[in-house]
């Protein structure tokens, strides 16, 4: 278990997280959309907009890479918002 020295807020971790993931999901999911168009449909109705539509395959790499920008991010120094927010990096237990 990752112990923060000194300890963060808890409002501050969850606040970094959910911001986290919605920038990697809206950030990952607009690069997808753009390379990975979808079909036109004629159901959409009109006036709406998407930002954008994945299925299949590409929706499956967005999670993936949601996954890996925590995992990498997370190894590396810390998320983009655990940075902003000045979250120091968490240290490790020995196991005993």
């Amino acid at each position: 278990m990752a112990h923060y020295d000194p300890q963060q807020p808890m409002w501050k971790r969850i606040a970094a997280g959910f911001l986290d993931f919605l920038l990697a999901f809206f950030g990952l999911g607009t690069v997808l959309g753009k390379i990975f168009p979808a079909a036109p449909s004629n159901a959409q109705g009109a006036g709406t907009t998407e930002l954008f539509t994945l299925n299949g395959w590409p929706a499956l790499l967005l999670i993936a890479l949601i996954v890996a920008y925590f995992v990498v991010l997370g190894r590396t120094g810390g998320t983009v918002f655990q940075r902003l927010f000045g979250m120091k990096r968490a240290r490790r237990m020995a196991a005993a």
